[in-house]
């Protein structure tokens, strides 16, 4: 009877063992196969970087992505294209800058709207006919209704706020010669108009969306 229990346990220890170790491999199998699973979201993660598409296209953010290494670019100001020396002179207001850079020459004459219509997110920042402004973002698209902020966005700008137009104005000898035309702000006045500065005097105007006059694009800084 003694030998027999002792074959008995022999037998269920030796059996545990074998389970033990079945439980062991598959546990290390499925942990290789989790790993190279999580390892394969991870480098797909890790792809995903080199999509730029994903990074802001506001003016002054560039993706470097050498060997997969995303870095953003520095700033840097073509003083041909833009009064580089004068970004202390009016402030950004429109939140893409504390600065701001103005821009040598003026756009084509254009439109601010073409209908008379309301401007609406994503365009605005907020909906209705009302005073707001035309956004700063670059990834928005202006080009269906907007000409003017369309011909800024074209050349990495955008359009100055009323408030930005009147401090361009103030400075005008440091800036050179802007003519003596009304300028198009971005800031809309309600659901046909939209405010101007009329360079000859510095007054400002409430305009059909519809006219076309000159643009001059700025760059927050």
């Amino acid at each position: 009877m003694k030998k027999i229990k002792e074959y008995l346990n022999f037998e269920l220890s030796k059996k545990i063992k074998i389970l033990v170790s079945v439980v062991f491999v598959v546990g290390l199998v499925s942990g290789i196969m989790i790993g190279g699973r999580l390892f394969a979201y991870a480098q797909q993660f890790m792809d995903s970087f080199l999509d730029t598409s994903r990074v802001a296209n506001i003016w002054n953010l560039e993706v470097y992505t050498a060997n997969g290494e995303v870095k953003l670019a520095q700033r840097y100001c073509d003083n041909t294209v833009w009064f580089c020396d004068l970004t202390w002179r009016c402030p950004g207001l429109a939140g893409d800058g504390n600065g701001l850079l103005l821009k040598r020459t003026s756009e084509a004459n254009s439109q601010w709207k073409i209908w008379g219509t309301a401007c609406d997110t994503p365009q605005c920042g907020i909906d209705g006919a009302q005073s707001d402004n035309l956004v700063a973002d670059n990834t928005i698209d202006f080009s269906a209704y907007y000409p003017a902020r369309q011909a800024c966005k074209a050349v990495g700008a955008r359009l100055p706020t009323i408030s930005e137009l009147q401090c361009i104005y103030t400075y005008r000898s440091l800036f050179g010669n802007l003519g003596t035309s009304d300028y198009w702000s971005s800031t809309e006045v309600n659901g046909t108009q939209a405010n101007t500065v009329y360079f000859a005097t510095g007054g400002t105007s409430v305009l059909p969306k519809t006219n076309t006059y000159p643009v001059r694009c700025v760059r927050g800084w």
